[in-house]
C-alpha cells in the first residue's frame, strides 16, 4: 500500500519526466495505485500531465518563476534582497565583491549577479573608494536588462585599482 507523501517526496526530488510505471517500479507498488495517487497529486498541483498519450508527467514547480529571470542562466531577482544589499553598501565602503560577501552572508556569484543587475540599471556605481549607490528609483525594474561585463567596466573607469597592481606601484 503506497501512501501519498512517499509518492509526493520521490517526486519533489526527481527533476525529470516519469510515468506510472516507472514510479511503480521505483516504489514497488502497484501501476493503479500510483495511476490513482498521481490523480491526486495533479489536482492539488503537484504534478502536471505533459502527455496524455504517453501518461508523461513532470514536477509542476520544477522551474519556478520569480521576478524577472536572467537571460544567461535562471536568475530570478528579488526586490526585498536588493534593497538588503543596498543598505549594507551604504553602510560602508566595498571594493570588492569578496568583502560585500563576507558582510551580506551569501555566495559570491549570488552577490556577483546582483550587483551586476543593479549596475546594468545604474543604480550603484564605482568610484575610487569602492561601490557606492546613484539612486534607489527604479529598483522594479530588477532583472530586466543585464549588461554583462558591466562590474569590470565600472570598475576599470572608476579610478580603483587591483590590490595587486597598487602593491606593484608602491
Amino acid at each position: 500500500m503506497l501512501n501519498s507523501e512517499a509518492v509526493s517526496n520521490l517526486i519533489s526530488k526527481y527533476n525529470q519526466p516519469f510515468t506510472p510505471k516507472m514510479l511503480a517500479g521505483m516504489l514497488d507498488g502497484d501501476i493503479k495505485e500510483v495511476e490513482h495517487l498521481l490523480g491526486d497529486l495533479a489536482k492539488a498541483d503537484k504534478v502536471r500531465c505533459i502527455s496524455p498519450s504517453n501518461s508523461l508527467y513532470v514536477r509542476a514547480n520544477r522551474y519556478t518563476q520569480g521576478m524577472a529571470p536572467d537571460p544567461r542562466c535562471k536568475w530570478n531577482y528579488d526586490i526585498k534582497t536588493a534593497i538588503q544589499l543596498l543598505d549594507i553598501i551604504e553602510k560602508k565602503s566595498y571594493r570588492s565583491v569578496r568583502e560585500l560577501t563576507k558582510d551580506f552572508g551569501r555566495s559570491r556569484q549570488f552577490v556577483f549577479v546582483y550587483l551586476e543587475a543593479l549596475a546594468s540599471i545604474s543604480i550603484i556605481g564605482m568610484n575610487p573608494h569602492g561601490y557606492y549607490i546613484k539612486t534607489r528609483l527604479g529598483i522594479e525594474q530588477l532583472g530586466r536588462y543585464i549588461l554583462p561585463g558591466i562590474l569590470g567596466v565600472l570598475k576599470r573607469y572608476s579610478g580603483m585599482r587591483h590590490s595587486y597592481a597598487m602593491r606593484m606601484k608602491c
